[in-house]
């Protein structure tokens, strides 16, 4: 019996197998190679239509990236370096003793590769030091033999000391713009009233600056409408440092009134007397010799600076008088003071003020 169902189960799994194998397509018939080649083509042929298609929209990401991106990100990064290398032009202009330590700077710039590390660099801090050595060599350089220079600031004179030179750049935090030149300056007249004068409170060797006040007249308004015109005042400052040479007062302050009365009682008799004294006449008299000279030196000297002082603590004064005063400026500085004398108005900077002047009250 087992021998039986031994041989049963032999023959079963034989038959299973020639059913399958009779079922199932032979692997080594030509049909079949040639649907194994399609189908290996085929996948051959997806695989690099995947290939060229991820590679096109990769193309296209990487265009759209650089137009819409980094082409307007290196764009703005060369504008920011464009205008951190002018301002470096401007400091450096003329400067041909340190064009080294301009180029160190401009290859800073240049060497940033973002917006951030160009913002990032301070340009005036960088070349705050370089300008203070400089000037400070200059101020050393170009003084004369009254120990001053001029200090140009913004393209505006300034005569200075070499002590107030030298003050004024160390307490400077922007050296932009200043440069030290020799002075070569001339002695020009300024015909000016009182107001213009200071108040007329000025002596000789005194220290002024020179503004400029204009009234600035819409042109194109006064053409259109002359009864409404806008005008707007601008002021600015032409030279600063000029020292006074001379002053020269009108004659009609040197007119000098004296009026003398006398009453008696009872008797009811009346003395009077007036002298009249013109300043101009005296010293004439005294140009020809006919007056003693010693006394009236004693008496004249200084004559119109001792009546403007006098007329300061008495605060009362002539406000009608006219000045010639000489005074030392720039040459440079020439055209623009006698084209606008009309205009100008003398200062006294509180650095060099009168000794009358007391800031303290």
């Amino acid at each position: 019996m087992k021998k039986i169902i031994n041989y049963l189960k032999y023959n079963s799994k034989n038959l299973f197998n020639d059913l399958k194998d009779s079922l199932e397509p032979n692997n080594n018939t030509l049909s079949h190679k040639r649907h194994r080649q399609y189908y290996q083509k085929e996948n051959r042929e997806l695989l690099t239509g995947i290939v060229v298609l991820s590679f096109v929209v990769l193309i296209i990401f990487a265009i759209c990236y650089y137009f819409l991106v980094f082409s307007p990100s290196i764009e703005e990064l060369n504008t920011k370096k464009t205008i951190k290398i002018n301002e470096v032009n401007t400091i450096f202009k003329n400067n041909t003793e340190n064009i080294q330590a301009k180029h160190s700077i401009i290859a800073q710039i240049n060497s940033a590769t973002t917006q951030d590390a160009v913002e990032s660099i301070d340009v005036e801090a960088l070349a705050y030091p370089i300008l203070k050595n400089q000037l400070h060599s200059q101020i050393n350089e170009f003084k004369d033999k009254y120990d001053r220079v001029e200090v140009d600031v913004n393209d505006t004179k300034n005569i200075m000391s070499v002590d107030n030179a030298t003050t004024y750049v160390n307490s400077e935090k922007s050296l932009t713009g200043i440069s030290i030149h020799k002075v070569d300056s001339v002695i020009v007249p300024l015909s000016i009233n009182r107001k213009q004068a200071a108040s007329g409170l000025l002596n000789v060797g005194d220290v002024v600056d020179i503004y400029n006040n204009i009234i600035d007249t819409d042109s194109e308004e006064y053409l259109n409408n002359t009864d409404n015109i806008s005008t707007n005042r601008k002021t600015n400052k032409l030279v600063g440092g000029a020292r006074i040479v001379s002053i020269l007062r009108s004659k009609d302050s040197g007119v000098i009134n004296y009026n003398m009365e006398l009453d008696e009682y009872p008797n009811m008799r009346n003395l009077s007397q007036k002298n009249v004294i013109e300043v101009e006449e005296v010293l004439s008299s005294k140009a020809i010799g006919v007056l003693d000279e010693s006394q009236l030196n004693l008496l004249l000297t200084e004559y119109g600076t001792r009546l403007s002082d006098y007329e300061r603590t008495s605060n009362l004064g002539n406000l009608d008088v006219e000045y010639i005063i000489m005074v030392e400026i720039p040459r440079d500085s020439v055209v623009a003071v006698i084209s606008n004398m009309d205009n100008i108005i003398l200062t006294i900077p509180t650095y060099n003020a009168p000794l009358w002047v007391d800031l303290k009250m």
